[in-house]
């Protein structure tokens, strides 16, 4: 749904409403990451602005974010990325604001900045609170004046942003990090689902990496990691992107480790060979550790879960991170076994003139258990000349 907002800028608000406030977002510090983050990444909210109003104000999010680059400036890096880092986290921070409804108590406090802008008294109009210090009252004085080609960008910026939150909890969930180069496959294809076909391209190309970490890695750092995670897990989040037709970020929700995925794999592939191998293939304890991690959330991993009426050999595994680990050591057990399946598996399709990819942890066990693999297509070329010989003795006999 197209509509017009304030000072010039239009946006495509399509995933509008979000609401995940059920956890406990207590006080915490950016762990698993970095230290704390300098003051140029910190994150002021506007006092008195709802959530809600965030996305209309966007001009004034980006405005605070220029004026801070120019306070806390960083080494080596020109005025003119300085400004374009500014409106990256101008519109990520008020896009994820009204978004994912963040108010003060979802940052870390060592990465938030005191008020620099407040909503008037007419409640509309935003203005330099009387209090900050006159560094902040002269570059915050200073006229924004989008270009053309800055105003067409933000337009695309506002639906990338949609990503932001989630896909950091996403990262942390699979990766232990906001960004990386094994979540960046993630991030990337947010950009290109909105900035392909698009005439400002070269305005994001000629920075590209300078303004993916400015809006994948520092814009969305100062929420709590809690916060992230959760909105990573939600399904409810997920159906809502997908119906604003923010499908590059609904298809990687909700959040689950990377092991899990891998165990899935493995356990559908075995389940499939079973009629062929009868009992010499064992899925059904992976299959039920799958089933039971359902009752544990990615986003609480050491949370203490009371499983009701769970069998006796599972109660001991009363966390998700207990589950996963059983589940990664019964995936590193077995994966000598799984790649001969898959071996027996792949001949089987590519005789039957099928040749499906397979999924990318079947292709790293591909590459990781070469020898296995081989196996498996030797035994398929045995099992079919048994089963030739097979039909040829029932046909004599009859």
């Amino acid at each position: 749904m197209l509509k017009h907002i304030i000072d010039e800028i239009e946006s495509l608000s399509l995933a509008t409403g979000f609401i995940l406030k059920n956890g406990d977002f207590t006080e915490e510090k950016s762990l698993l990451v970095k230290p704390t983050m300098g003051g140029t990444w910190h994150w002021s909210p506007i006092k008195g602005l709802h959530s809600q109003d965030s996305i209309r104000k966007t001009r004034a999010y980006i405005l605070q974010e220029i004026a801070r680059m120019t306070i806390y400036p960083e080494a080596g890096v020109s005025p003119t990325l300085r400004r374009k880092k500014g409106i990256v986290i101008g519109v990520a921070r008020a896009v994820s604001t009204e978004l994912y409804h963040i108010v003060e108590n979802d940052l870390i406090e060592e990465e938030m900045d005191t008020a620099k802008l407040a909503v008037g008294y007419d409640g509309e109009t935003i203005v330099i609170k009387n209090d900050v210090d006159s560094k902040w009252k002269e570059e915050l004085s200073k006229p924004l004046n989008l270009s053309e080609t800055e105003n067409k960008v933000i337009q695309r910026l506002l639906l990338i942003s949609h990503g932001v939150i989630p896909l950091q909890g996403y990262s942390l969930v699979t990766t232990s990090h906001h960004y990386n180069d094994k979540s960046k496959r993630a991030f990337s294809a947010v950009e290109r689902q909105f900035f392909s076909r698009c005439d400002q391209l070269s305005w994001w190309k000629e920075d590209e990496e300078a303004l993916r970490d400015a809006m994948w890695h520092k814009a969305g750092h100062p929420v709590k990691i809690s916060f992230k995670k959760e909105i990573a897990c939600s399904i409810t989040i997920k159906q809502s992107l997908a119906n604003a037709g923010i499908g590059s970020v609904a298809c990687r929700l909700p959040a689950t480790e990377d092991v899990v995925w891998k165990a899935e794999a493995y356990r559908n592939l075995l389940k499939t060979l079973s009629p062929i191998f009868d009992d010499e293939v064992k899925w059904e304890a992976l299959d039920e550790m799958l089933s039971y991690l359902n009752h544990f959330s990615a986003a609480r991993p050491t949370e203490v879960v009371t499983v009701h009426n769970a069998p006796t050999h599972l109660m001991s595994l009363d966390t998700r991170e207990k589950v996963v680990t059983w589940i990664a050591q019964w995936c590193s057990q077995n994966a000598e076994k799984v790649a001969i399946c898959l071996g027996f598996h792949t001949a089987l399709l590519e005789k039957a003139g099928k040749f499906p990819g397979p999924s990318y942890s079947l292709m790293v066990l591909k590459r990781t258990n070469v020898d296995s693999y081989i196996l498996g297509t030797k035994l398929f070329s045995d099992y079919t000349v048994f089963k030739a010989k097979l039909r040829q003795l029932m046909d004599s006999v009859s």
